[in-house]
C-alpha cells in the first residue's frame, strides 16, 4: 500500500512520546513524511502526494490536525479520488478518532498500513465552512457551532480566543453549564441571554437569540453525550442543533442529552430544534470554532455550512 503519514509534532502524545516514532517513521515514510507546520504548507504537501499517486494517508495528531489535513486532503485531491484516512489519535484532544479512529498508535499502526491487508471502513461528511462575499478558503471539520458554545470554548479553557481549544471537553462543559447557569441569576441571565442568530436551511428561514448551536459529520461524541436528533426520517446530511434563548425545561434537556437521549417531548418542543441539512446559512456576530480552532465573523455575519465530500476512514 503505499501511503503517507502527516504528522503533528506539537501534539500531546506525540510530545510525551519524544522524537523516536517521528525519526523511524520518516526514515521509512521519505517524502510521504508530512509535517503538520502550517495548512498553507500542508497543502503544499498534499499536491506532492497526489501527483505522486499516494492512496491512503494516515493523520497523525488531534483534532486540529485533522481538520487541517481534511482540508488541505480536499484542495489538493479530485472530489472522486479521495484518499483513504487512518486517524492516528494523538491528540489534547480526541473527539474525532473516538467515532473514526484508526485504532494503532505509533510503529504499529505504521507496520499495519504498510502490509496493505483488508481493512474496515466507515465513510464520514465533513462540515465545509465558508464565509460568502468574503475571499477566505473555505475549511473543513467535523464537529463545530456558535453563540453558546464560542462561549464555552473560551470560558473552559482561556480567557482569550485560543486557537485550537480541547473542544470534547467544551461540548460537555457547554451542556453541563446549562445547568449550572440555572444556580445563579447572573450567570443564568447572561448565558441563557444568547446572541443574535438568523438561521436559513431548506426552504426555511428563522431568526432570533441563539443560547447554542452545533453541527456536526460525526456519528458519535465522547462520554455518551449526544446533542441531536433526526426531526425527519430518512434525511441525510449534517446534524445540527439549535437551542434558543431562556429555553423552557432546560436542566431537564441538558440531563437527557448529556445521556444521550431526545425523548419525544424535547424533539416536539420549539426551542429545540435539531435535524440534517446539506446546505445551511447563519447570520451571527458570534465566533464559530470548528475541531476547536475559532473563526471570527465576517464583516457580513453570513457563514455557510454545507455537506463537505465524502472520507473513507480506515480501522486496523
Amino acid at each position: 500500500m503505499r501511503f503517507a503519514l502527516i504528522h503533528n509534532a506539537r501534539s500531546r502524545k506525540n510530545r510525551r512520546g519524544g522524537s523516536v516514532f517521528a525519526t523511524e517513521a520518516k526514515a521509512l515514510l521519505g517524502e510521504n513524511f508530512v509535517p503538520s507546520d502550517s495548512r498553507e504548507g500542508m497543502t503544499e504537501h498534499v499536491h506532492h502526494l497526489c501527483r505522486q499517486g499516494v492512496r491512503t494517508i494516515a493523520i497523525d495528531g488531534g483534532d486540529g490536525t485533522i481538520s487541517a489535513a481534511l482540508t488541505a486532503i480536499a484542495r489538493a485531491y479530485p472530489a472522486d479520488r479521495l484518499p483513504d484516512i487512518a486517524v492516528i489519535a494523538s491528540g489534547n484532544t480526541n473527539l474525532i478518532a473516538g467515532d473514526v479512529g484508526f485504532g494503532l498508535r505509533g510503529m504499529e499502526a505504521i507496520d499495519r498500513l504498510e502490509q496493505g491487508a483488508a481493512m474496515r471502513s466507515s465513510t464520514r461528511t465533513p462540515i465545509c465552512l465558508s464565509w460568502p462575499d468574503t475571499d477566505r478558503k473555505p475549511v473543513l471539520g467535523l464537529f463545530g457551532g456558535c453563540t453558546g458554545y464560542a462561549r464555552a470554548v473560551r470560558t473552559a479553557h482561556s480567557p482569550t480566543v485560543v486557537r485550537f481549544a480541547p473542544h470534547d471537553l467544551a461540548v460537555g462543559f457547554t451542556l453541563f453549564s446549562t445547568v449550572i447557569s440555572l444556580l445563579f441569576r447572573k450567570s443564568r441571565k447572561s448565558w441563557l441571554a444568547g446572541e443574535p442568530l438568523r438561521v436559513e436551511t431548506s426552504g426555511h428561514a428563522y431568526d432570533g437569540n441563539s443560547f447554542m448551536f452545533l453541527s456536526t459529520g460525526l456519528s458519535r461524541l465522547s462520554h455518551g453525550i449526544w446533542p441531536f436528533w433526526d426531526a425527519e426520517p430518512n434525511v441525510e446530511g449534517l446534524r445540527y442543533l439549535d437551542v434558543s434563548a431562556y429555553p423552557e425545561n432546560l436542566a431537564r434537556a441538558t440531563a437527557a442529552l448529556l445521556c444521550g437521549r431526545a425523548p419525544r417531548w424535547l424533539r416536539r418542543h420549539p426551542d429545540y430544534v435539531s435535524g440534517r441539512t446539506d446546505d445551511m446559512m447563519l447570520e451571527t456576530r458570534s465566533d464559530f470554532v470548528l475541531d476547536g480552532e475559532v473563526f471570527s465573523p465576517s464583516e457580513s455575519g453570513r457563514i455557510r455550512l454545507e455537506r463537505g465530500p465524502a472520507f473513507r476512514f480506515l480501522h486496523a
